[in-house]
């Protein structure tokens, strides 16, 4: 089925302005012709949105929420106003190259549920910035052909509306951890194709205590979705089988990446990484367990509230705006 429109998800649970680059960048598309906007925004931060700003785009919907507790949230309260044969998220704190809508039409004219983007590092100045985006993205990093893959980045991958709508009564449970939703993409004889073409430059937490929260509540977050209908035995399994994933996942990263993405990545990055994956594993296996209240609203603090977890002087690769001098 061919694509022609495209809609583009924004999230403004804070200031309009925390938006700003990422915004910019989409203004700056080859395709601004196919892109509807639709921008889900909470009651205190309506007077600051700037209708103008989306004037360029095919078509603007703002909704209004109550309260957006996890990004779930937010893209299906989008979903429902959507119109476009595509449906991207775009985060506030991603970069969009100016093809990449025209490259993520193009990738959905195959008959394809979702198109995975190629992610650069938009903060590569502090290795712990490195060592969150290789932890998080490294399938989605590496140089490599347009095809299938197993999954694509979470809140970056685009989907077919037609089949998202097919998802839409367990869509907010997917949404909040898209490699399980990838999982059963997949086990649906769904196919996921990766678009080299369709790059993004993505902000990454360059603060090294956030960066540690974020992996532990990461894995619990995957976890405990990912054994919501596990049998106890497994889950025993898995548990006992934690302490090799690390190791197994340092040696792929290190054959995916090595003489690839990773010539810009400096060495202390790499030392990093394995407390990064640690992190995660052991998240993960306490995730088995649901050993972690209230793991939702933990985990949105990075992904709605990427500006605190980034260092005070790169802020301004969000807003625009200088870090205010003391």
């Amino acid at each position: 089925m061919a694509a022609s429109t495209l809609t583009a998800v924004l999230l403004m649970p804070r200031g309009f302005a925390e938006m700003a680059e990422a915004l910019g960048h989409l203004q700056a598309q080859t395709r601004r012709d196919a892109i509807e906007v639709v921008l889900v925004y909470t009651p205190p931060h309506a007077a600051e949105i700037d209708r103008d700003a989306f004037a360029m785009f095919r078509r603007f919907v703002a909704v209004s929420v109550d309260h957006m507790p996890t990004v779930a949230s937010g893209f299906v309260a989008a979903f429902d106003e959507a119109t476009g044969d595509v449906i991207a998220q775009v985060e506030d704190h991603v970069m969009l190259d100016p093809e990449w809508a025209a490259a993520v039409l193009a990738a959905h004219g195959q008959p394809a549920a979702a198109v995975a983007p190629r992610l650069a590092n938009a903060n590569p100045a502090t290795a712990i910035s490195w060592a969150n985006f290789v932890a998080s993205f490294s399938e989605a990093i590496a140089v490599r052909p347009a095809g299938s893959v197993e999954s694509g980045p979470g809140h970056n991958t685009s989907y077919k509306r037609a089949v998202l709508q097919q998802y839409r009564g367990d869509l907010v449970t997917f949404y909040q951890s898209e490699r399980t939703f990838h999982y059963r993409l997949r086990k649906d004889g769904h196919v996921i194709l990766h678009e080299p073409r369709a790059r993004q430059t993505h902000l990454n937490i360059s603060v090294p205590r956030e960066a540690l929260r974020h992996a532990f509540l990461g894995g619990a977050l995957f976890g405990a979705y990912r054994t919501r209908r596990m049998r106890v035995v497994e889950k025993a399994a898995r548990t006992a089988l934690a302490p090799l994933v690390p190791p197994l996942r340092l040696w792929r990263t290190w054959r995916m990446l090595s003489g690839n993405a990773s010539a810009s990545m400096p060495a202390t990055a790499w030392a990093l990484l394995p407390f990064l994956l640690i992190t995660h594993a052991a998240g993960e296996a306490v995730g088995y367990w649901n050993l972690v209240g209230n793991i939702e609203a933990q985990y949105e603090r990075f992904e709605l509230h990427r500006l605190e977890c980034l260092r005070p002087d790169e802020r301004a690769l969000m807003t625009g705006q200088p870090a205010p001098t003391r």
